[in-house]
C-alpha cells in the first residue's frame, strides 16, 4: 500500500519551506562549529597537519619582500610560484583549491599563526559543509519537492562521516561540497527545470562545479558519468536538440577545464593561462604516492594487507558513513523504485562511482567514499515520499540519535589529550616509552587550562623518552633492544591500537611482535594497565564498541589509548627469550 506524504505546507508555501531550511542550516552550523576544537587544537590529524605545514610555508612566501613585485601570472599561473606546494622537496597530492582558499582566508583575516589558523581553517571547513547541506536540499527539491528535500537534507546533516569530516581541514569536505553542488545543475538538466538560464547554462555550471571538484581532489572526475547521464536525459526529454546537446557538452567540458586550471594552478607548468603542460613536480608527487600505497613495509598499509575486504567496507559505510537510517531508506528506494529510474540515475551514478572506487581500491578509507553521501541523500528524496508523517519523524529521530555519537566524540575530550593531561601529572624525570615514531606519541601538545600556554612533549625536559620501534622487522636484535628499553621505562604508552590490533593479524610476518602483545595484555610481561581510555562510538544510552571498524575512522578523533606501568617483576631476560622463541618457532614452521 502506497502511503502519501503529508504536505506540512512546505510544498505549497515557499516562505514556510525557506524558514524550515534556514532553521535546518542553523542546526547544521551549530553541530559542526561546536566540534572544531575536537582535539584541543593539538593538530592530531596527520593529513590535516600536513596541510598546516604547507600553509605555513605559503604564508612565509607571502611575507617575503623578494616576492612583493611578482605579477599575478608569476604567483598563480606558473610552476615557479613560491606558493607551489609541489616544488622542491615538498610533497603534496591533494587538490590545491582547499589549500589556496585556506591560505587566502587566513591571510585576509590575519589568522596566520599556527593555532589561530587551525581554528579558522576548521571553521571554514564547517561552513563549506553547511553549503553541502544546502546543495542537498536544492538537488532533492528538483526530484521530490520541498518537504522530501528538507527531510533528506536533515539526514545528510547528521550522517556520521559528514559530521566527522566537517571538523577537519582536509580536502575531503571540500570535495563533498563540490559534488553535492554539482548535483543541482545536473538534476536541473535531467528534470527539464533549467529555468530562464537554459540547459546550456546549466551544463556549463555543472562543468564548472565538476572542475572545482577536480581541484579539490583528482577523484572529482567520478562526476563525469553523472554529468553525461544528465545531458542524455535532457536530450531525451526534448529539451535539447542534437546540436544544442553538443554545445552544452562542449560548454561543460570547457568550463570544467577552465576552473581546474584556475583553482588547481600548479598542476601545470605555465607560465600563463595557456601553459597547459602538466607539471613534472605534480606528476612526480602522484608517482611517489603510488609507490607508498604499494609498499608492504609501510605501516598504514598493513590494515588493508591483513584483510579488510569489500564486505567490511560496506559494513563500515552503512554504520559510520551514511548511517543505518539513510541506508535503510536507500534499500527501500532500490526495492520500491520503478524500473525506469529517470533523473534519480544522476545522483546514483555519483554515489556509485565513489563507493565502488573506494571498495575496490588498495586503500578503502571511508573518507574516500564520503563525497558520495550528498548524492546518496539527494537520491533518497523519492523514497521519502513513500513514508507517512510518523515514519518520517521516527526516521529523523533515529538518524539524529545515531549521528549524535559523532557530535559527542567531537566534544573536546580526545583520548590522547586526556591521557596527556594524566601524564603531565606524573613527577619530573618519569621515563616514558612510545611504540613508534610514525604514530602519534604521548604526551601530545596540551594546554593546562584556559588561557595557559601550550606544553610540548619536551617541555622543561620533564620526561625522558624512548621509542620501541615496534614496526621494525622482527629479529633477535629487536627482541634485545625492546627488552633493554622496557627494563628502564616507567610507563609503556599505546596511543592507539594501530599496532596492537593489526600486527598480530600478520602473525607470520610479526611472530615476535604478536608474542609481545600477548605477554603485555595477559600480564605475563609484568606491566599493569594504569590508564585506559576507549570512547568507542558513544551513542546516548548505548555505548557502542567500534574497535572492529577501519582504522582511519577511529584513530584521528577517538583512538583506544592504554598506558601500562612497569612492575618490579619485569624480567628482561625472560621477556627477550620469550620473544626469540616465538621468532624461532615461526621460522622452524616455514616450508
Amino acid at each position: 500500500m502506497r502511503l502519501s506524504l503529508p504536505r506540512f505546507h512546505f510544498d505549497d508555501s515557499p516562505v514556510e519551506a525557506g524558514l524550515a531550511l534556514f532553521a535546518l542550516l542553523c542546526f547544521a552550523a551549530w553541530l559542526r562549529l561546536n566540534g572544531i576544537g575536537w582535539d584541543g587544537f593539538a593538530g592530531l590529524h596527520p593529513d590535516e597537519r600536513h596541510l598546516y605545514f604547507v600553509t605555513q610555508a605559503m604564508f612565509e612566501a607571502l611575507r617575503d619582500p623578494a616576492n612583493a613585485g611578482l605579477s599575478f601570472t608569476d604567483w598563480w599561473l606558473s610552476a615557479a610560484s613560491p606558493l607551489n606546494p609541489h616544488a622542491g622537496e615538498k610533497f603534496y597530492v591533494y587538490g590545491e583549491a582547499p589549500l589556496i582558499a585556506g591560505v587566502l582566508v587566513g591571510w585576509v583575516t590575519g589568522t596566520t599563526d599556527w593555532f589561530a589558523f587551525m581554528g579558522g581553517a576548521r571553521t571554514l571547513a564547517a561552513v563549506v559543509d553547511i553549503g553541502a547541506v544546502l546543495a542537498v536540499f536544492l538537488g532533492a527539491r528538483l526530484l521530490a519537492g520541498n518537504t522530501a528535500a528538507l527531510v533528506v537534507a536533515a539526514l545528510y546533516t547528521v550522517m556520521p562521516s559528514a559530521l566527522q569530516l566537517a571538523n577537519f581541514h582536509t580536502v575531503d569536505v571540500w570535495l563533498s561540497a563540490a559534488v553535492a553542488g554539482a548535483m543541482v545543475p545536473m538534476l536541473a538538466l535531467a528534470t527539464g527545470r533549467s529555468g530562464r538560464a537554459g540547459p546550456v547554462a546549466m551544463a556549463a555550471l555543472a562543468g564548472a562545479l565538476t572542475g572545482l571538484a577536480l581541484a579539490c581532489k583528482i577523484t572529482g572526475v567520478l562526476l563525469a558519468p553523472a554529468g553525461i547521464a544528465a545531458l542524455v536525459l535532457a536530450w531525451r526529454r526534448g529539451g535539447l536538440g542534437a546540436a544544442r546537446a553538443l554545445i552544452a557538452l562542449a560548454a561543460a567540458v570547457i568550463l570544467a577545464l577552465a576552473v581546474f586550471r584556475l583553482a588547481n594552478p600548479f598542476a601545470f607548468e605555465g607560465p600563463g593561462l595557456f601553459g597547459l603542460r602538466p607539471s613534472a613536480d605534480w606528476i612526480a608527487d602522484f608517482v611517489e604516492l603510488g609507490k607508498f600505497t604499494a609498499r608492504e613495509d609501510f605501516p598504514p598499509n598493513w590494515q588493508w594487507i591483513a584483510g579488510y575486504g569489500v564486505l567490511r567496507f560496506l559494513r563500515d559505510f552503512v554504520l559510520f558513513g551514511a548511517g543505518p537510517v539513510a541506508t535503510g531508506l536507500f534499500g527501500l528506494l532500490l526495492w520500491r523504485h520503478p524500473r525506469r529510474w529517470g533523473a534519480v540515475i544522476v545522483p546514483l551514478l555519483a554515489l556509485g562511482g565513489f563507493v565502488v572506487l573506494t571498495a575496490m581500491g588498495q586503500v578503502s578509507a571511508l573518507r574516500y567514499a564520503t563525497p558520495g553521501l550528498g548524492p546518496m541523500a539527494v537520491a533518497l528524496a523519492p523514497a521519502v515520499r513513500w513514508l507517512d508523517a510518523r515514519a518520517i519523524v521516527a526516521a529523523l529521530a533515529a538518524a539524529f540519535w545515531w549521528g549524535s555519537g559523532m557530535v559527542i566524540l567531537h566534544d573536546g575530550q580526545h583520548p590522547r589529550i586526556a591521557a596527556s593531561h594524566w601524564l603531565w601529572s606524573l613527577p619530573a624525570g618519569t621515563h616514558l616509552t612510545n611504540e613508534t615514531d610514525w604514530d602519534e606519541s604521548l604526551p601530545s601538545i596540551v594546554s593546562p587550562g584556559a588561557g595557559s600556554p601550550y606544553r610540548w612533549p619536551g617541555h622543561d625536559g620533564w620526561f625522558t623518552f624512548e621509542t620501541l620501534d615496534m614496526t621494525a622487522p622482527d629479529s633477535p636484535e629487536k627482541a634485545s633492544r625492546m627488552a633493554g628499553i622496557l627494563s628502564q621505562t616507567d610507563f609503556l604508552i599505546l596511543s592507539s591500537d594501530r599496532q596492537s590490533a593489526v600486527m598480530p593479524r600478520l602473525a607470520d610476518r610479526f611472530p615476535m611482535t604478536t608474542a609481545h602483545y600477548a605477554m603485555l595484555f595477559s600480564g605475563e610481561a609484568c606491566f599493569a594497565l594504569a590508564l585506559e581510555i576507549d570512547r568507542g562510538y558513544p551513542l546516548p544510552g548505548l555505548p557502542f564498541d567500534d574497535s572492529w571498524a577501519q582504522e582511519p575512522w577511529r584513530v584521528y578523533d577517538h583512538p583506544h589509548v592504554r598506558i601500562y606501568r612497569r612492575l618490579p617483576c619485569f624480567d628482561a631476560d625472560h621477556y627477550a627469550n620469550r620473544l626469540r622463541r616465538a621468532l624461532m618457532n615461526s621460522r622452524s614452521d616455514d616450508p
